[in-house]
């Protein structure tokens, strides 16, 4: 597979040679840290982790040693050692300082960790160069850079899962905005009054994660509809999942259907708020969700098709993504070989 990584170019440096392409991508989650170690001239993952818990609730240092363990593990998957690595990149839930290696504030994590430098603890301890990003916008760069949008200019990236996240490729590059916030699609408002979630009433997030499709299809189960999720559940809708209502969905039941189309028309309608904004190439779909493929996608296009002018519709895509899971671990990986080659040289 193509990296879109230049050897000859983003490899070279005026004053060092870069002796290798290998990068430890590190995707760190409320529940678990998975690592990989990837190939950035091939976009080949040699050798990755097993999922392991974050420790989110048990604190920074707690978490930084779950960090720690996935990438030793990842390195162990392979025939290279720790000195083989030329960076570290890693993906995290938050609003990321990438030039400080600090994490001004992760929702998902204990006290919501408020200004925590997380790339120092990592680094010092394995000696090797550690660069933090945010999860969404590491998807965006993983998908860009070795997935479905290599060849693009414009390329936005929305990650629907427990929460909604965004990241924006402009002319080419990621786009951070002043201090690292952009790309925050999940607090878009597309729907004024109605369901909330972690962020404000009626927006991306509220309407379409993860809880807010399970809600949906519960409401439906409750107002008496005819639907194999009943029967599934035991009308308990604790045991309901968006995968499981998408499987129901596959198989024909209405009710299912009608959960994804009503999904599917506000990420639509997300969608053209941002690409008649931007005027991408590109939009990919990924995150959990997006496992729905074709019952999300279907409204998604119909809505957009409606909202966005012809000559603007007709040059985007919409697209599923390509890398599933491992957008962010590619993105990280991508962050940590870009990020290195701009790292001042050590003075003797």
């Amino acid at each position: 597979m193509s990296s879109g990584l230049s050897t000859n170019s983003m490899y070279n440096r005026e004053m060092q040679q870069v002796d290798n392409n290998l990068v430890v991508g590190v995707d760190l989650g409320g529940t678990n840290v998975r690592a990989a170690v990837v190939d950035c001239s091939t976009g080949e993952i040699v050798g990755r982790s097993n999922n392991i818990s974050s420790c989110a609730m048990e604190g920074v240092e707690s978490t930084c040693a779950q960090i720690l363990c996935a990438i030793r593990d990842a390195i162990s998957q392979t025939p290279f050692k720790l000195q083989d690595m030329s960076a570290i990149g890693i993906a995290v839930p938050g609003h990321i300082l990438t030039d400080a290696g600090l994490v001004l504030s992760a929702p998902n994590f204990k006290d919501q960790w408020k200004n925590v430098h997380l790339a120092a603890p990592i680094e010092e301890a394995l000696d090797v160069p550690v660069y933090l990003g945010n999860d969404a916008n590491m998807a965006a760069l993983g998908e860009h850079q070795f997935g479905i949008g290599r060849g693009t200019l414009n390329m936005i990236m929305i990650t629907m899962g427990t929460g909604i996240g965004g990241g924006l490729i402009l002319n080419g590059k990621l786009f951070l905005g002043s201090d690292g916030g952009a790309g925050e699609i999940g607090y878009m408002t597309i729907n004024a009054g109605g369901r909330g979630g972690n962020s404000s009433f009626g927006s991306v997030e509220g309407e379409t994660q993860a809880d807010a499709i399970v809600e949906r299809a519960a409401r439906k189960i409750q107002a008496g509809r005819q639907t194999i999720l009943a029967e599934k559940t035991g009308y308990d809708r604790f045991k309901l999942t968006p995968a499981m209502i998408a499987e129901a969905a596959q198989a024909g039941d209405a009710t299912s259907i009608e959960v994804f189309q009503e999904t599917g028309h506000y990420v639509g309608l997300c969608v053209a708020n941002i690409v008649n904004l931007l005027n991408p190439e590109m939009v990919v779909i990924g995150g959990g969700i997006s496992l729905a493929r074709e019952l999300l996608l279907g409204p998604v296009l119909h809505v957009a098709a409606a909202c966005i002018p012809g000559s603007i519709m007709k040059n985007c895509r919409i697209v599923i993504s390509q890398l599933g899971d491992n957008a962010g671990i590619m993105g990280a990986a991508a962050l940590g070989a870009q990020e290195s080659l701009n790292r001042p040289l050590a003075t003797t």
